[in-house]
């Protein structure tokens, strides 16, 4: 059935991570300032960003299983299992009103996880609530289909009762007695009846029915010549359309327009998917990001601490003035609160990257928290332009979506001005009769007259009903024109008006695709350019550090110039990290614009699955 149109998978969580070295590049950093300047402490950093390990390969995700999004088949399939009767029976009668869940804190901070980037993305489409609600949309929308069908179901009935009719007898061909009581005349009658139905909708639009109906009646009537009598009936109806909602391709408009929308639903699912991807992927770097200023940040201040501490001794000695110490003081108190102030955004940034993995802890309430572990590539790609047009119109998940929108308002349209035809149906029914029961003996006027020849029990009569002597049928034509028609025509005009809405916007995503892959191309390739440039400012700053170092030895350079030296160094660092990530985002943007990024990261959306229909809706 159509509640198997739509299969996401939740992924398996994350059971390791691959470990962070025992001492951090900040820490060595650290010790390269003391001793050999910010020269070496800045060489340092760079070779650590560069050197621990970089994303991994399209290629590598082939060797590990598919990352499945969203909702887990457990949970799928208790949303999709019908209760039992007893169950809904019970449901009736319970007088506790549900209530929400009370969120609960965990007892202790949970341990922080250290993840790389795959197993931060893998662990934030399994667990992020958002995502999981986001993936039980196209498992939502496919029940439409399966509410389209609906008009195939057979439906089976039955109905029986029992009856006492009392009546005053108004005539003397009502036969009744006399009253002990009052002397009035009443017509006594008993009726027992036990019916049985059969309804389906058909392909050609129309609709059957085969009923069998029986009756017992028993009644004081002197007349009646069956006493009891029974009458059972079998009768086929059959109301066919003819124009409107007549034919094989309109009763299935209503399940292709729904599995038009659920196509969507799941194409638009893949579209939010890849964005998250790219969220999470942003909030990783900015954590590596913000974690490399802190080091940078640090470094400096352990060189401005440094440069305090050598200024006070010449000093002393007589080789500056006091108001070098005051100024150097300064520089480093300021650089104290450069490293306060970053230490506080990568709090925030570790926070926001916990919020969006969201590793399950103590409690589903609050995620563990998340160390980001590994460090950006500066490796140049190599990418076409055009080729990487030609894919993103191939596989955007945003284009096929708009092109299901396309589908699915030009079968509403189909649909809507089938409506406008007038209603012209042919209907027939033709059916078998009988009756049976215990002849009596009847004399009206002292006249008796012959028994009954239905004389016989309940199975005599559907003898007699089969054997076909007794039928009745009838067929006619029944027409209906509306005078103005004026809901179908205003139904019709919104859906033709839906359709031209959808062909724009088809065109208008074509465009905008066409238009993200472009420009982040352009984004990349002055991303891959920036890094370079900023690599040899980096080098230059660092290298006329160490010119400028030692003329301060020496006299010819004054503290103030050292400290400017010193901080264009750290500014020159930051701005390679921040150049560096902005290359690593902007490759992400650029997947994510070619369509790519899910394959990327190995990330598997399960399509549609074929609609699967019942023998009874193949006739």
């Amino acid at each position: 059935m159509a509640e198997r149109a739509t299969r996401l998978r939740s992924a398996p969580g994350v059971h390791g991570s691959l470990p962070r070295p025992e001492n951090g590049i900040g820490k060595q950093a650290a010790r390269a300032a003391s001793r050999g300047g910010m020269p070496a402490a800045a060489a340092l950093l760079l070779t650590g960003l560069l050197a621990l390990s970089a994303p991994a390969s399209a290629s590598d995700a082939g060797t590990q299983p598919p990352t499945r999004v969203g909702a887990s088949a457990e949970l799928r399939t208790r949303l999709i299992d019908e209760p039992s009767i007893w169950q809904t029976l019970q449901a009736q009668f319970d007088t506790d009103w549900p209530e929400g869940p009370m969120p609960s804190l965990p007892s202790a901070m949970p341990p922080t996880a250290r993840l790389t980037l795959r197993e931060a993305i893998a662990t934030a489409l399994a667990n992020n609530p958002r995502m999981l609600a986001a993936s039980l949309q196209p498992e939502s929308v496919a029940q439409n289909v399966l509410k389209a069908q609906a008009f195939f179901d057979p439906i089976f009935g039955s109905d029986a009762n029992y009856g006492r009719t009392n009546t005053p007898v108004t005539n003397i061909f009502q036969g009744s007695g006399q009253s002990d009581s009052d002397d009035e005349f009443i017509a006594e009658a008993l009726t027992s009846n036990w019916d049985f139905f059969l309804d389906k909708g058909l392909l050609s639009g129309g609709r059957m029915r085969l009923a069998w109906t029986n009756e017992k009646l028993s009644s004081d009537s002197f007349i009646q010549a069956l006493n009891p009598m029974y009458t059972p009936q079998l009768v086929a109806t059959l109301n066919q359309p003819l124009l409107r909602d007549f034919g094989l391709r309109f009763t299935r408009l209503r399940i292709a327009i729904a599995e038009a929308a659920t196509e969507g639903a799941v194409a638009q699912f893949q579209a939010q998917a890849a964005n998250f991807v790219t969220l999470v992927i942003a909030a990783y770097w900015q954590v590596v990001a913000t974690a490399e200023r802190v080091e940078v940040l640090q470094a400096s201040l352990d060189l401005a601490e440094k440069t305090v501490r050598e200024n006070r001794t010449r000093v002393e000695v007589g080789v500056l003035p006091p108001v070098a110490i005051k100024e150097s003081e300064a520089e480093a108190a300021r650089r104290r609160e450069d490293v306060l102030v970053a230490e506080n955004d990568l709090a925030t940034a570790r926070r926001q990257l916990q919020q969006i993995v969201y590793l399950p802890g103590e409690n589903e309430f609050v995620p563990r928290p998340i160390d980001a572990i590994e460090r950006p590539s500066s490796e140049r790609v190599e990418f076409d332009v055009e080729e990487a047009v030609r894919t993103a119109v191939v596989k955007r998940p945003e284009i096929r979506a708009a092109r299901e929108s396309v589908r699915q308002s030009k079968l509403q349209v189909d649909l809507d001005q089938n409506q406008l035809l007038p209603r012209v149906d042919l209907y027939g029914a033709g059916g078998v009769n009988a009756a049976s029961g215990t002849a009596t003996q009847v004399e009206i006027g002292g006249v008796v007259y012959p028994p009954s020849p239905y004389d016989g029990p309940y199975s005599k009569a559907l003898d007699r009903m089969f054997s076909g002597d007794f039928y009745t049928y009838q067929a006619g034509l029944r027409l209906e024109i509306p005078i103005a028609n004026a809901g179908a025509e205003a139904q019709a005009r919104q859906s033709r008006i839906s359709r031209e809405q959808a062909s724009a916007g088809f065109r208008q995503e074509v465009s905008d695709v066409v238009l993200q892959v472009t420009q982040s191309a352009g984004d990349l390739s002055s991303a891959m350019e920036r890094v370079e440039a900023t690599r040899v400012s980096r080098e230059l700053a660092e290298e006329n550090l160490r010119n400028q170092t030692r003329r301060y030895e020496v006299g010819m350079v004054t503290p103030t110039d050292l400290i400017k030296f010193q901080n264009d160094v750290a500014q020159a660092r930051l701005a390679e990290v921040q150049t560096i990530i902005h290359y690593n985002n902007s490759l992400a943007a650029f997947e994510r614009a070619r369509g790519t990024i899910l394959t990327r990261y190995n990330v598997e959306i399960e399509t549609r699955e074929p609609t699967h229909v019942p023998w009874w809706a193949r006739f």
